[in-house]
């Protein structure tokens, strides 16, 4: 009985490993295929979208130049196409940056948050402290995705749930590697408990900092705020 009950634990134990390996082999997966939609639509969105807008605009200008002049209210109408198409504008952009930011590929991860910071202030009048180091650590590609991403939601959740007027958005060398800390004075939560909402943006945050080699945790309580620090080690040679 003894021997039996070994072999059963140890045959648990088995496919428990097993089924979180698995797990996280599916996870990761779902995660790329997300990041590669969201870039494929991305571009789709630069390259065409907003390239026929630009050819709309110039149309507009031509059309309103024509002599002899046309009357004020055809004048009128094609001023407020054009303006229009310059919001459009200015929401398609918003939405490809949201998709893929561009400017993490352009101008590393120091850059794309600072891009973030600016986005959050603009769109949702929350006030983010953002302190940067004087040189930006060098991590892998997937690794600055994930903090960009974990930076991302930490803030849509301050925005929210937090009931706050200002995020505090931290990157620091952390041993050579990277720590990222959002942070707010808002409602807080028990951490221990059910997160308020659906909680799955909490789950994408661990899941991508641990397939991307890095460590996530949540410090909050009610009436005290929320910290959300992530940490990711320096690449090895």
């Amino acid at each position: 009985m003894v021997v039996l009950l070994a072999a059963f634990g140890a045959a648990l134990v088995i496919y428990q490993r097993r089924f979180l390996a698995l797990h996280r082999v599916y996870a990761g997966q779902l995660l790329a295929a997300q990041d590669e939609e969201r870039a494929w639509v991305a571009r789709e969105v630069h390259d065409d979208a907003l390239q026929r807008l630009v050819l709309l605009q110039h149309e507009c200008d031509r059309v309103a130049s024509l002599e002899p002049l046309r009357p004020e209210e055809q004048r009128a109408s094609l001023l407020a196409i054009r303006q229009e198409i310059e919001d459009l504008s200015v929401v398609l952009r918003g939405l490809a940056h949201r998709l893929h930011p561009a400017l993490l590929d352009q101008g590393g991860l120091g850059v794309a948050l600072t891009g973030l910071a600016a986005e959050v202030e603009r769109s949702h009048a929350l006030g983010v402290h953002l302190v940067l180091p004087a040189e930006v650590p060098k991590i892998k590609a997937a690794q600055a995705l994930a903090a960009y991403r974990i930076a991302q939601e930490a803030l849509r959740n301050v925005v929210q749930h937090a009931e706050a007027q200002e995020a505090h958005l931290v990157l620091s060398d952390s041993d050579g590697g990277l720590e990222l800390e959002v942070s707010d004075a808002g409602v807080g939560f028990d951490a221990a408990g059910p997160f308020p909402g659906p909680g799955l943006g909490l789950i994408a945050m661990r899941e991508r900092a641990l397939l991307a080699g890095g460590t996530l945790s949540i410090a909050s309580r009610p009436g005290f705020g929320t910290v959300v620090r992530a940490r990711f080690p320096q690449p090895t040679a």
